[in-house]
């Protein structure tokens, strides 16, 4: 009987093993590109890759316009594959905001304004769609129009 349960307790610790380390990564292909305003690279644009289902992927660009996507639980880097709708927002004018001591949103854009169309940044609305092709690297440049365009 004591050879039992201690099989059974055995087993229920092997279970409960598997199921905690063995959390499920989604699976994901690399993710890069590009954003232009015409011919100039754009800093401080933060690029979502949202899915018809599953996780979302998200990159901010780096001062030559690249980004490298990575899923919002920031366990891989890449998108799902499948379609997405993309969503852009220019952050180059809150680039030095801060939170100030009291918790207030301290504003030190010093008069800047967005330099990208608004129209990219409700994943609902956004004219740009992309599909993400599994087992190879995807690349997705995008030339954007200005703000108020």
């Amino acid at each position: 009987m004591r050879s039992q349960m201690l099989l059974v307790r055995s087993l229920c610790l092997v279970v409960l093993a598997a199921i905690v380390g063995c959390e499920a990564k989604p699976s994901v292909a690399p993710v890069t590109g590009v954003i232009k305003l015409g011919d100039k690279p754009l800093e401080f644009v933060q690029v979502e890759f949202w899915p018809d289902s599953g996780i979302r992927s998200f990159a901010k660009t780096d001062a030559t316009g690249k980004y490298e996507l990575q899923t919002d639980d920031r366990k891989a880097v890449g998108a799902i594959p499948g379609v997405h709708r993309v969503v852009l927002k220019d952050t180059w004018h809150m680039q030095d905001d801060y939170i100030g001591e009291g918790g207030d949103w301290v504003d030190m854009s010093k008069g800047r304004k967005a330099r990208i169309s608004s129209k990219y940044y409700d994943a609902l609305k956004t004219p740009l769609s992309v599909t993400v092709k599994p087992g190879e690297p995807n690349t997705f440049d995008f030339n954007v129009d200005p703000l108020g365009k």
